[in-house]
């Protein structure tokens, strides 16, 4: 290349130079990195962005100065146009290098929880992936372990969903599962996304890209009972309905129901007893009737969760209910 250096050819240099930020655009252009992708640029490669734009700004101010500030053919003209032919030139290696860099980067992967009730919506991200690339994805049950004179930590508990998944033409994934929450009393939730090897848990001190947890309070409900009487039939029976949600089915917790009868001067008589479990979906939803007679002058029924033999009444407590009813009296 044989370099100008007086006349009109330094003269045609120097509108070389002046046109040297238009020439570094082009080369982005070439490489399809526009828009948002130089801002991915500037981000992940900053001194390659900086060496390409600045490198670029000096070409033009030695251009102007060879153009409007110097001699023609003077032995200065023909240095600064030397130092900016050099100038731009380490701008194009700079914004190919930073382009062909950014184009090829990975961004990590991107994963969200977004609590519906009885629901949760994970939403997974990813962008720049190869095509022998995929995101992993893990949700878990989270249980909460408080350490003495520590900060809170928590460990993987009952799997919920697990996921490989593949990019698509672009090397994008955009991947969104509506998940049921197993019922129980856990309130906290967690998942991870992942490339490559598996990252460490994120879920105590330390932290991985692509991890979110979330607290979902789902409280076990108390019982909630129900009962009248059916004064159609000639002896007194007495409607049960019980009812509850969340219950935890492994471990499976079952529901103890007692009917006493009441007498004046005699202790309570059982009349009734069940050992009830949940359903599938962790909720009680029966209706019992026991035929009491004119025998008792009350009827106390407790529904219990904590207790094997609960007494009527019963003792103030989240897990157990009671309500006492007196006898109708004879038609």
């Amino acid at each position: 290349m044989r370099f100008p250096t007086v006349g009109k050819e330094a003269k045609g240099a120097a509108r070389l130079l002046l046109a040297a930020l238009p020439a570094v655009g082009a080369v982005f252009t070439a490489l399809a990195i526009t828009g948002d992708l130089v801002g991915r640029m500037a981000r992940n490669h900053p001194f390659a962005a900086f060496g390409a734009f600045g490198d670029a700004a000096l070409a033009v101010f030695l251009g102007g100065v060879a153009a409007f500030a110097l001699p023609t053919g003077s032995r200065a003209e023909r240095r600064v146009l030397l130092a900016g032919l050099a100038a731009l030139g380490a701008s194009l290696t700079f914004g190919v290098y930073a382009g062909i860099r950014t184009w090829s980067d990975r961004t990590e992967p991107s994963i969200t929880v977004t609590p519906h009730g009885a629901t949760v919506a994970v939403a997974v991200r990813g962008t720049g992936l190869r095509a022998k690339d995929h995101i992993v994805v893990e949700v878990e049950q989270l249980l909460r372990r408080d350490e003495i004179g520590g900060p809170p930590s928590w460990i993987p508990g009952q799997p919920l969903y697990g996921a490989s998944l593949g990019p698509d033409g672009s090397g994008d994934v955009s991947q969104t599962v509506d998940l049921v929450l197993p019922p129980g009393d856990f309130d906290d939730l967690g998942a991870r996304a992942w490339v490559g090897d598996e990252p460490k848990a994120c879920y105590g001190r330390g932290n991985t890209t692509g991890c979110v947890r979330v607290h979902i309070p789902r409280p076990a409900e108390r019982p909630q009972l129900a009962v009248d009487w059916e004064t159609f039939v000639r002896a007194p029976r007495l409607g049960i309905r019980l009812r509850a949600r969340n219950l935890p089915i492994t471990p499976a917790r079952s529901m103890t129901l007692r009917v006493y009868g009441i007498a004046p001067a005699q202790p309570p008589r059982t009349l009734a007893e069940w050992s009830l479990a949940p359903d599938g979906g962790g909720a009680f939803d029966r209706r019992l009737s026991v035929v009491v007679g004119h025998a008792f002058t009350d009827v106390c029924v407790v529904a219990s969760v904590a207790q094997r033999e609960p007494t009527c009444p019963a003792p103030a407590g989240a897990a157990t209910v009671w309500s006492e009813l007196a006898v109708p009296p004879a038609q």
